[in-house]
């Protein structure tokens, strides 16, 4: 039994020709007429109606899905420019993919139910391992989509994954199932077969000052925080530089200094991004966000992002044992990249430092990721982040 993965990319400045080259490379690399799975990332100026049309006929894939992303992550480093597409042909691997589009309105646990419930129909496989999921639109609401994963595939099966994203303009979002591009949609990717699952889940923040309340909320917007407009805790840790929070494309300061729920269960900080700022002072969330929760401002710098990518990678490792991972899966938030800059690279080198460096490595920038904290004895509970490096290994 054998699994060959295969992994193209190109920067051409012309989208087709880089996806066809991208297309080519993997043909090459596995010499099969079809494809089993394609995963397709791409950055914005790359999601070209033709997309699914060149893989299609240069690939022929059974399955097929993807993102669009702010930032590619390749063994190479990390690149804003560009498509990347992963082939795998595997007799030990099992796939099976779902999707369901225009989601916004949808109720959220019913959307997540049926979509792991469709992807376990198109598994042809008696062993379920991981579901991956790619999505837009379930941020508002995810621990109910979760749920519904869940009560579908079982309480303790690994749910994992990323939410699309673009280069900070929330513009061109998009997702790639089969042979269309959605937008406001979720996919889901089943895994089954003979293979070993490992993870790491990790974050780099630090809480700053004491703690405070929520007062009031509604769902995703935070309108009071101890009794006081919630940018308030922003204006007490930051003074005047506060106002260019409300220039939001998650700029500087809303990458290095997100809000942190504190969770009593496992004791830990839940991240998230903040992506307006109302007139009133209220703040806009990625997710929704309980009322009376305790809260910090958070504060992170390179060196602890790269050390957090350290730690994830070492979880891996540790699970791995004397397995040699075929293929690492890396879903890091886009606001990490934005603190990283230039030492993504270092970032990327960090990890196969840990992992080896014969490992591909593919995967992108999100506007969260949907994991445990930590590794997969914790994936009973799985939440969606912010700010943090998901690290996924098959080996």
């Amino acid at each position: 039994m054998s699994t060959s993965i295969s992994i193209g990319f190109s920067q051409h400045l012309d989208p087709r020709e880089a996806i066809l080259q991208a297309c080519v490379q993997v043909k090459n690399q596995l010499n099969t007429t079809y494809t089993d799975l394609i995963i397709v990332f791409a950055c914005p100026a790359y999601v070209v109606p033709e997309i699914p049309e060149i893989i299609t006929r240069t690939l022929k894939p059974k399955r097929l899905v993807g993102s669009s992303t702010g930032g590619i992550i390749l063994s190479n480093g990390v690149t804003n420019r560009g498509i990347a597409i992963v082939g795998i042909n595997s007799d030990e691997l099992s796939f099976g993919i779902s999707a369901i589009s225009d989601i916004e309105n949808q109720d959220m646990h019913y959307v997540g139910f049926d979509l792991a419930r469709k992807a376990a129909q198109d598994l042809n496989a008696s062993r379920r391992d991981a579901f991956i999921v790619f999505s837009e639109g379930i941020e508002k609401n995810s621990s109910q989509f979760i749920r519904g994963v869940k009560e579908s595939l079982g309480g303790g099966f690994p749910v994992l994954g990323a939410i699309s994203s673009d280069d900070f303009k929330y513009k061109k979002l998009s997702q790639f199932f089969q042979d269309q591009i959605l937008q406001n949609s979720a996919l889901g990717l089943l895994l089954g077969g003979s293979f070993h699952l490992a993870l790491g889940c990790k974050h780099s923040f630090k809480p700053l000052g004491k703690p405070r309340t929520i007062t009031q909320v509604d769902n995703h917007i935070i309108r009071t925080i101890d009794h006081k407009p919630a940018v308030e805790i922003y204006k007490h840790f930051l003074g005047p530089d506060a106002e260019g929070l409300k220039n939001i494309t998650l700029n500087s300061y809303a990458a290095i200094y997100p809000l942190g729920i504190y969770l009593e269960g496992p004791r830990q900080y839940l991240l998230r991004n903040i992506i307006d700022i109302l007139e009133d002072g209220s703040i806009v969330c990625h997710e929704g966000i309980p009322q009376g929760a305790e809260v910090h401002l958070m504060i992170s710098n390179k060196n602890s992002c790269r050390h957090s990518a350290i730690e994830a990678a070492e979880l891996v490792k540790a699970s791995l044992g004397d397995r040699q991972a075929k293929l690492v899966f890396v879903f890091e938030s886009l606001a990490r990249h934005k603190i990283l800059g230039r030492s993504a690279f270092d970032e990327i080198q960090a990890i196969k430092d840990v992992l080896g460096y014969t490992t591909p490595i593919a995967g992108m920038c999100t506007f969260g990721e949907i994991g445990p904290f930590g590794t997969l004895s914790n994936i009973k509970n799985v939440y969606l982040h912010n700010e943090n490096i998901l690290i996924i290994a098959i080996s």
